[in-house]
């Protein structure tokens, strides 16, 4: 048997001691401060700003209104609806490319059923256009409302 002398035990239990009192105390010294340091960006690493510019003048507005989709029956027992929508650009100026997008939208689930999309290459100022969608799809069980969106580009 090997014989360990007790001062050299003594020895490596306070240094192991001292070892685990220094990193209790240092642990909450290294961590991140709560705050970031405040860095100055350079340019190399500001991306530009994108900016869209809407240029000055006559700007073309729209209103929208639609009717009621009414329901009616194929010979082959499936279902259709006819909806009328009117669109006018309230605004002070024309519009290009006017995208009047019809939806047949299901009244119990709020998801569109069926979609139909008029381009209008030019709307005028004041100008009122009436749109008649005679055949959107949907199910005969079911009840549905209809909705207009305007889109269009300033010239």
């Amino acid at each position: 048997m090997e014989n360990y002398s007790l001062p050299g035990r003594r020895l490596v239990a306070l240094l192991l001691l001292c070892c685990l009192f220094g990193a209790a105390v240092t642990a909450g010294c290294t961590g991140t401060s709560a705050e970031p340091e405040p860095q100055v960006p350079t340019s190399e690493a500001t991306p530009g700003a994108h900016t869209i510019y809407s240029p000055a003048g006559p700007k073309p507005s729209f209103s929208a209104s639609v009717t009621t989709p009414e329901k009616h029956m194929r010979s082959d027992g499936s279902c259709y609806w006819i909806v009328t929508g009117t669109v006018t650009n309230d605004g002070d100026g024309p519009a290009r490319n006017a995208v009047i997008r019809f939806m047949l939208v299901d009244d119990e689930s709020n998801m569109i059923r069926a979609t139909e999309t008029i381009l209008a290459p030019w709307f005028q100022a004041g100008e009122t256009k009436i749109f008649t969608i005679d055949a959107f799809p949907g199910d005969c069980d079911r009840q549905y409302h209809a909705e207009i969106d305007v889109t269009h580009d300033i010239p």
